[in-house]
């Protein structure tokens, strides 16, 4: 997975992206970074590739009940698949972009919008089935901590 995220990141990061399906530029805002925390933009690159990489790993079936070898062989059938690469190229790119922008929540919107929309191109979720699924998401993390 490569990207650690602490429960307060990713609660942080699920807020950023309900504000942009939202379009509140207000409720993003606030969200701006404060002492010791990532710029936004950086949060959601960040955010992004750990979510799709959960996502690809989910699409080929592998779960924490298996062991090395068959996690490894089916790992490897990732890594060539067309899809896998354009996740891994769209997670790379968005890395880049937030890189370059600081604290711009222009930048953390279109950033924000592109992970929305490849969660939507994995999931043909509309925005209220976003909506649903960004709550899930940080049920998961609350109950997680």
């Amino acid at each position: 997975m490569g990207i650690e995220l602490t429960d307060d990141e990713h609660l942080r990061a699920l807020a950023a992206l309900e504000a942009v399906v939202g379009d509140n530029d207000d409720d993003l805002a606030v969200l701006v970074a404060g002492a010791g925390e990532r710029p936004l933009p950086t949060l959601l690159a960040a955010y992004g590739q750990h979510t799709l990489h959960r996502i690809l790993i989910a699409a080929v079936g592998i779960d924490a009940t298996m062991d090395y070898d068959e996690t490894g062989r089916l790992t490897a059938e990732v890594d060539p698949d067309p899809m896998a690469r354009v996740v891994f190229v769209l997670t790379d790119a968005l890395h880049n972009q937030a890189a370059c922008a600081g604290e711009d929540l222009v930048t953390a919107k279109l950033i924000g919008r592109s992970i929305l929309g490849a969660i939507r191109a994995f999931t043909d979720a509309d925005t209220q089935d976003a909506l649903t699924l960004l709550c899930a998401l940080r049920n998961e993390v609350l109950q997680a901590g």
